[in-house]
């Protein structure tokens, strides 16, 4: 079909970068001393028998030809990683096109093996995605959508803009990667060249599941390429690719509820589930806090999915929905006949159901003094008394209680037992309100792609870069809550494709609109400013990010947004050393 196109065939392409840990030359391989050392040093390490040399050889190639930025310092939320310039060639659309025809096993293949698959053009643009699109880090989320350049000049070492750089298949895995937000996973990448040598695009796989049999990466890829290539009926017979299929050894990966559980929509709030995972696992009783829709019941769901309780249950209540004359029942239960109303049979309560499970009290500022006793009963001696019983059972319950009011007050108030305080608040995790958080950008594109993959009406929407704009500086007073709602709202209710200021709620306009001027307020306090030349405030500048960056040239250059060349010709312009002082000094 498209016979012009030269596949590599040669097997030690696809076997040398796969066998490392068998290999002799490799057997004390030490990528994550390798990088340490160089973020630390600033310089690829010589020691052969740390990284491969195609490995170290990329490294040299992001330090010395693309100054990326390196360490996991680097603010990847404005990380530019979008080209502006339209592909011209034909090529690679018509490769796109038989790959959407072939899409739909592969698809099926891909999901269950937890990887996704990209096909990108020669200057490493992304055209297509298929598989799996749910891999974690909201980094990922951007990095899987049309026009994202995969190229080494902008994403460091990967399979994909490695084999454009290389024109040959290559691999790698975890830390060999140079920049920090591709440590978690594999990548993957095939070239496609004409006759001449010319590269016409590259496929490539990512998945964040290392898969033990590397080489079936490989032989799947290569099975692509192969049908891109020819006219044979195996490219054209669904059922002849399944059998195919079958024969590449891909393991299913093992989806856990955490991976779908929007546990790593931010770094900072998968730090918090595994210290709150610790705190579990000596069954220590948890106090989450923070205003009202920040997230506590997720938070809580993610736990137990992280925790040692993820295959017994979780029961919620919540204590300021319910009346406080049952509020007793609905924690212990109580037997038949017990009072007007109650069933025959008797009823379990939250307590016995949570039996080896979490049982998380929401609201629990709101609980009624008098039960504050009881439950502080229970905590401690594990044991309760149904309603109307008389005979007390004994539970193993992990309590997680959560709050949005400050019950330090209401313990001076007298509204609170202060010893039930003490016995809730075996560690508290604060979630902070969405306005405050330094996430939020990564925490507004995961929602925005997770309701964008949920619509099922096919229509592809594009949002205008003002409407991101407009969610990074609103202050969500309703928090996460809020976002949720005013995403689903806009993308559903939208009039056309292209997602404009002009289809927000209203209500959220109004709310931005009340917020302080910021910049009058900043115009304000400068009018007692003496007036300074334009020269003077490049050297506050420059002076201030080198004292921030303590030195570290690589990193002031990418936050001035120049290049590490320009930054030493003005450092030595000005007179100034790597930590911003006079170098006469």
């Amino acid at each position: 079909m498209f016979s012009n196109l030269n596949i590599p065939q040669q097997a030690n392409l696809m076997q040398e970068p796969l066998l490392l840990k068998q290999t002799i030359d490799y057997q004390i391989y030490r990528p994550k001393q390798a990088w340490q050392w160089m973020v630390q040093t600033r310089s690829v390490p010589d020691q052969s028998d740390w990284v491969r040399p195609e490995v170290r050889a990329s490294w040299q190639r992001c330090l010395d030809d693309y100054q990326l930025p390196l360490g996991n310092y680097a603010v990847w939320d404005d990380y530019q990683i979008y080209s502006p310039h339209p592909w011209l060639n034909n090529t690679p659309h018509k490769i796109e096109t038989l790959i959407k025809q072939l899409s739909h096993n592969f698809h099926v293949f891909l999901k269950e093996a937890g990887v996704m698959m990209l096909l990108t053009s020669a200057d490493g643009r992304l055209l297509y995605s298929l598989g799996e699109q749910q891999l974690p880090g909201a980094f990922m989320l951007r990095t899987s959508q049309r026009d994202v350049v995969w190229l080494e000049s902008v994403l460091g070492n990967n399979g994909i803009g490695t084999a454009a750089e290389l024109k040959k298949p290559v691999a790698f895995q975890g830390m060999e990667h140079f920049l920090s937000v591709l440590h978690p996973y594999t990548t993957v990448g095939y070239p496609l060249c004409d006759e001449t040598g010319q590269l016409q695009a590259v496929i490539g796989l990512v998945s964040s599941h290392h898969q033990e049999n590397m080489n079936s990466l490989f032989a799947f890829l290569h099975l692509i390429c192969v049908l891109v290539n020819t006219d044979f009926p195996l490219a054209k017979n669904p059922v002849a690719q399944q059998r195919v299929l079958e024969k590449i050894p891909f393991k299913k990966t093992q989806k856990t509820a955490t991976e779908h559980s929007g546990a790593a929509m931010s770094d900072s709030l998968n730090a918090l589930v595994q210290k709150a995972v610790k705190l579990q696992q000596y069954k220590i009783p948890i106090l989450i806090t923070g205003e009202s829709g920040v997230g506590k019941d997720h938070f809580v769901t993610l736990l137990k999915n992280s925790g040692p309780r993820k295959d017994a249950p979780l029961i919620a209540i919540n204590c300021a929905s319910i009346p406080h004359d049952l509020i007793e029942s609905e924690l212990f239960g109580y037997e038949s006949g017990s009072f007007t109303g109650a069933k025959s049979t008797g009823k379990p309560g939250k307590f016995m159901l949570a039996d080896k499970g979490i049982l998380f009290l929401d609201e629990i500022g709101d609980m009624s003094f008098d039960l504050q006793s009881t439950l502080l009963r229970v905590l401690e001696t594990s044991e309760f008394t149904p309603v109307g019983g008389n005979r007390p059972i004994r539970v193993d319950v992990q309590v997680v209680a959560a709050t949005n009011v400050q019950l330090l007050e209401a313990v001076d108030a007298g509204r609170f037992r202060r010893d039930l305080y003490y016995r809730l608040n075996g560690a508290q995790i604060h979630l902070q309100p969405l306005r405050q958080r330094h996430d939020k950008n990564a925490i507004i594109q995961y929602f925005l792609q997770r309701e964008l993959n949920a619509m099922d009406n096919g229509q592809a929407l594009e949002i205008c870069p003002e409407v991101i704009r407009l969610f990074e500086s609103h202050p969500w007073p309703g928090n996460i809550r809020q976002l949720i709602n005013v995403i689903r709202a806009t993308l559903y209710t939208a009039s056309s494709e292209f997602i404009s200021s002009h289809d927000l709620p209203l209500d959220f306009m109004a709310e931005l609109k009340q917020q302080p001027p910021i910049a009058a307020n900043v115009a304000a306090a400068q009018v007692d400013l003496p007036l300074v030349s334009l020269s003077d405030w490049e050297l506050h500048g420059i002076k201030t990010v080198l004292k921030e960056c303590a030195g570290n040239i690589s990193l002031a250059a990418k936050k001035l947004g120049i290049t590490r060349t320009t930054l030493y010709k003005k450092m030595e312009r000005f007179g100034l050393n790597k930590s911003g002082l006079d170098s006469q000094a």
